[in-house]
């Protein structure tokens, strides 16, 4: 089954990370996305927590792995969050970056964080919908989707269009949630909140994206199912973080209030609830014959 809200606009979207994106990265230790804990253990009682700044910078070097680009090679980041993500490839890899994004506070952000870091020069960032990115054909030698897929309320479209502006032989990585299993009632209850509250469109079945991949001209090349490391303990994180804060919303913000505690609620379930997963998958535009 396939949860989300497929009338989900990219004004709502926008309109979103707009509002809550600093504060969100904040949270998260600098980047708006899942992270990865190498003892799927930890974050419980019986293991000490891994910050979830070094989980995040860990999933992010997991995608960074999996494009496997280099100096002088281009890269697509096709929902760019606050930019850390982008920085930390530039970084690591010597590629240059453009992320594209729905925000303005989004592109603000991270265009500070570029010049802050002094990599200005090779990673950008700019307004644009990654259903329409505004490239030529060929234009890049890597793209991720990096939890943005599931904003998209037609991943099919999306595919299509990431497909157009890579280079042959280049490489797409998504990260993202999915469903591993159907969902129990009550988790499933939970999960449409969590969609509705975060303008989700659409979180996939892992099994759909072969076929997914397939009809947008890309081929698979792995598919890593990582939720035993990724899903509970960034729930769980969140969910502390999001408490501790609670304290800095005013009584009068009566609607912020009722969204978080409906939002807590939700990630409480979904935190136990291991029908619902986190994959990074691989795949690439074939090369010309």
């Amino acid at each position: 089954m396939i949860s989300g809200f497929r009338d989900v606009t990219p004004q709502a979207i926008a309109e979103l990370y707009d509002r809550h994106s600093e504060r969100t990265a904040a949270l998260l230790g600098g980047s708006i996305h899942f992270g990865h804990w190498p003892d799927p253990a930890e974050g419980t009682p019986a293991a000490p927590a891994l910050s979830v700044t070094t989980a995040s910078a860990r999933m992010t070097r997991l995608m960074t792995d999996a494009l496997g680009v280099g100096p002088g090679e281009h890269v697509l980041d096709a929902g760019c969050g606050t930019g850390r993500p982008a920085l930390q490839l530039a970084r690591t890899t010597g590629a240059a970056v453009t992320g594209i994004t729905l925000s303005g506070e989004q592109v603000r952000l991270a265009t500070a964080a570029a010049v802050a870091e002094g990599l200005s020069d090779r990673v950008s960032f700019r307004l644009a919908d990654a259903a329409e990115p505004p490239f030529p054909a060929g234009s890049f030698d890597g793209a991720w989707l990096f939890e943005s897929l599931l904003h998209m309320p037609d991943p099919g479209h999306v595919l299509r269009r990431i497909h157009d502006v890579l280079r042959p032989g280049a490489r797409l990585a998504i990260a993202n949630l999915v469903e591993r299993a159907p969902l129990p009632a009550a988790s499933r209850t939970a999960l449409d909140t969590f969609c509705a509250l975060n303008r989700i469109a659409a979180i996939l079945p892992l099994a759909d994206y072969p076929s997914l991949l397939a009809d947008a001209g890309l081929a698979v090349e792995s598919v890593a199912d990582v939720s035993e490391h990724s899903v509970p303990q960034t729930l769980r994180a969140l969910c502390a973080a999001l408490r501790a804060d609670a304290m800095d919303v005013p009584p009068e913000e009566r609607e912020e209030r009722e969204e978080r505690e409906a939002l807590l609620g939700a990630m409480d379930r979904l935190a136990a609830t291991p029908e619902l997963g986190y994959a990074i998958v691989v795949a690439s535009k074939p090369r010309r014959p």
